[in-house]
């Protein structure tokens, strides 16, 4: 199941948190927001498991086994990493972005929207749990338009 939250931009990481706590099983967290090592002290701070997890980190790279280094402009290098890192993991793997609105930033919105609606088929198509968030006062209509077309549920918090 995928599923979309849509929140203000205040709380995305609070949504974010609260999602991967969510998770019974391993995951792999898409960071386009703050780096890894900004978002492990939180995750640490509240009782998550970092080596539980995989780290697509599109900020900046780390020594760290479990934090792959992918720059936000490069779409092609995050869609073949989140494949790589959900199939390296033995078991069923959840996946969540931490803000999926902000690849519009470095990308137009119709690239975006492509990007998501690719992304939605391959999960669709492994049988993959995400969480996909955006602020809602930072995404684009379109943008938005195609993910709640594109996901299972929508939750507005």
């Amino acid at each position: 199941m995928i599923t979309l939250i849509i929140t203000k931009s205040e709380k995305v990481q609070e949504a974010f948190l609260n999602s991967v706590k969510k998770l019974r099983t391993q995951g792999v967290c898409v960071l386009l927001v703050k780096s890894y090592s900004a978002i492990a002290g939180l995750l640490a701070k509240n009782s998550v498991k970092t080596s539980n997890f995989l780290f697509i980190d599109t900020l900046s790279s780390s020594e760290l086994d479990n934090v792959i280094y992918v720059p936000q402009e490069d779409l092609t290098g995050l869609s073949i990493s989140i494949s790589a890192a959900l199939q390296s993991l033995p078991e069923k793997a959840a996946l969540v972005f931490d803000s999926f609105s902000t690849l519009s930033i470095k990308h137009d919105s119709k690239v975006v929207a492509k990007f998501a609606r690719f992304l939605s088929q391959r999960l669709h198509y492994w049988k993959t749990e995400a969480v996909i968030i955006v602020a809602k006062e930072s995404t684009d209509p379109e943008l938005l338009a195609v993910l709640k077309q594109s996901v299972d549920k929508v939750e507005e918090k």
